[in-house]
């Protein structure tokens, strides 16, 4: 890691051509009837370098007909590291992102979507992420209940008249978020502006931070309803974060 001048320091200088084993690591999703899937779309191009990593996916293939997760995940990377939430301060993690639909419908965030996470997979369940479509800025805020979790919930939310021009492609824009167990509060920002904040809301004492690409149409009558010969690309730069402990 790297410090900067904001005071962040660099998760990944991404200097490629791959992504660093010993950074990143393939999402491992446990599955009811034992063994995992990991979250890989086949026809997933990835390149890595010069500060970034960017992820084609001409048409989704990845779909699951009974469990939810396995369905709506379409590319999913965990970082390897993990961070300390301080007890007394807050801590903020960032990454800038574009995001551009490949067909579908991009008003429609649950055709496909990309994500810059921050979560407690291990213990909580809890997740943090800026997520958008080619035109749409969006927070996401869950606790995963298909690992047990108590009382789940899943939130997308969007600040209507925070006017991001309906472009998340042409450029990086900057999603930070910002973690306070002091205060029990969570803040998604973007470009500099608040899209969301809860308060009075769990926050985990460790995280690790990701990023993603997925569906949210829920699994009906048994079948998967995720594709629709849509896709996405996205590039990620610049992953960091400030005020973690050790």
């Amino acid at each position: 890691m790297t410090p900067q001048t904001t005071g962040y320091v660099t998760y990944d200088e991404m200097k490629g051509p791959d992504l660093d084993a010993a950074l990143w690591s393939p999402a491992r999703l446990p599955l009811p009837a034992g063994g995992v899937h990991m979250p890989l779309e086949p026809a997933a191009e990835q390149a890595v370098g010069e500060g970034e990593v960017r992820v084609t996916i001409p048409r989704f293939s990845l779909a699951h007909d009974t469990f939810q997760p396995a369905d709506s995940a379409k590319y999913l990377i965990f970082s390897t590291g993990e961070f300390e939430l301080p007890p007394d301060r807050p801590a903020t993690f960032a990454a800038d992102l574009a995001v551009e639909n490949l067909g579908g419908e991009p008003e429609d965030y649950r055709q496909g979507l990309a994500a810059f996470h921050v979560f407690d997979f291990d213990v909580s369940k809890r997740v943090f992420a800026v997520c958008g479509t080619s035109t749409r800025v969006l927070a996401l805020h869950e606790q995963l209940g298909a690992w047990g979790a108590g009382e789940p919930f899943y939130h997308v939310v969007e600040s209507p008249y925070e006017d991001f021009g309906d472009d998340f492609v042409t450029r990086l824009r900057a999603c930070e978020i910002t973690l306070d167990r002091s205060a029990s509060a969570a803040i998604w920002r973007v470009d500099g502006r608040t899209v969301y904040e809860a308060h009075g809301t769990f926050i985990p004492e460790r995280v690790r931070i990701g990023f993603g690409i997925w569906t949210m149409l829920p699994i009906r009558d048994g079948r998967s309803r995720s594709l629709n010969g849509q896709g996405i690309t996205a590039r990620w730069r610049h992953f960091r974060v400030r005020g973690t402990g050790a």
